[in-house]
């Protein structure tokens, strides 16, 4: 687990170094958290098909990096 963390580190500090006033103010779209928020609230009623497990796990792998990213975004700009 320890090398996707580092994976995710890496990729988020280079995220959060590009712009961090930018980072930090980020927020999905409302296309994609509707779609995000649909597929949580079916989840609890029922069973996601295959293709609606991956969705939901690749926006997971996403709010990770951008949270990590926006964390490194907040540090960044209190060190200016």
């Amino acid at each position: 687990m320890r090398r996707k963390t580092a994976v995710f580190d890496e990729i988020s500090t280079f995220i959060a170094g590009m712009n961090p006033g930018k980072v930090k103010d980020f927020t999905p779209s409302p296309v994609h958290q509707q779609r995000l928020d649909f597929l949580l609230d079916k989840q609890r009623e029922s069973p996601l098909s295959s293709e609606e497990k991956s969705e939901v796990e690749q926006y997971l792998i996403v709010n990770r990096i951008v949270g990590l990213a926006k964390a490194r975004a907040i540090q960044l700009l209190n060190h200016e």
